[in-house]
């Protein structure tokens, strides 16, 4: 499974008692940091860069939020979303996936709105309207809050550490305790050092102004 090398766009139209518009602008996005055989230094580089990816998703979805629906008063939700499930479990290859941004929208706005939106975005690459400390900070503290909740449920446990077995990472340590235990301490040096710099290069590196988008 690949992503268009060009810009993409397909519009769907159906009838409809009301007009509605559901809008999904999606980029590929690739880790620059690859998971080695035997190397559990690898390993952590990947999964540190993964997490930092992570909070990113949280920090735009707030933003877009800020900028579609406050400012603009022209949505009324955004949601930001990460998706890694066609990418190559193979040691030594990059982490490849997307980054899907959607919104419902008046049919009539969408245009405008998809524009705002990747306008929104090089603002953001290019520093004019660059991420605070205080983004960074929330999105920390929501995903601390988040955490705190997730480790009292038996299914969060049991998701967990499905997907650690399945990891990199486990291919590396080929232990499970050790596998979680290596992501819980990266997991939570990347929370406790995540800056607005670091937010800043990790939009730039995932999300080049070259990066071709599908809609």
């Amino acid at each position: 499974v690949s992503f268009p090398k060009r810009p993409v766009r397909e519009d769907v139209r159906l009838q409809m008692v009301e007009p509605k518009g559901s809008t999904v602008v999606s980029f590929p996005v690739e880790l620059q940091a690859r998971t080695e055989q035997g190397s559990v230094v690898s390993a952590e580089a990947e999964l540190r860069e993964y997490l930092r990816v992570r909070l990113l998703v949280r920090m735009l979805e707030t933003r877009l939020v800020e900028v579609l629906r406050f400012q603009r008063g022209q949505v009324y939700s955004v949601s930001v979303a990460d998706d890694w499930s066609f990418s190559s479990p193979k040691l030594g290859t990059c982490r490849k996936g997307s980054l899907s941004i959607s919104f419902e929208c008046d049919p009539a706005e969408a245009d405008e709105l998809v524009e705002a939106t990747r306008a929104e975005l090089q603002r953001l690459r290019d520093g004019s309207a660059a991420f605070t400390e205080a983004n960074a900070s929330a999105a920390c503290e929501q995903e601390r809050r988040e955490m705190e909740e997730a480790v009292q449920k038996n299914d969060w446990w049991a998701g967990t550490i499905c997907d650690l077995y399945f990891s990199r990472c486990q291919a590396v340590t080929e232990e499970i305790g050790t596998t979680l235990s290596l992501w819980w301490r990266v997991r939570t040096e990347v929370t406790e050092g995540f800056d607005a710099a670091k937010a800043t290069e990790a939009l730039r590196e995932v999300l080049p102004i070259s990066a071709a988008s599908v809609v």
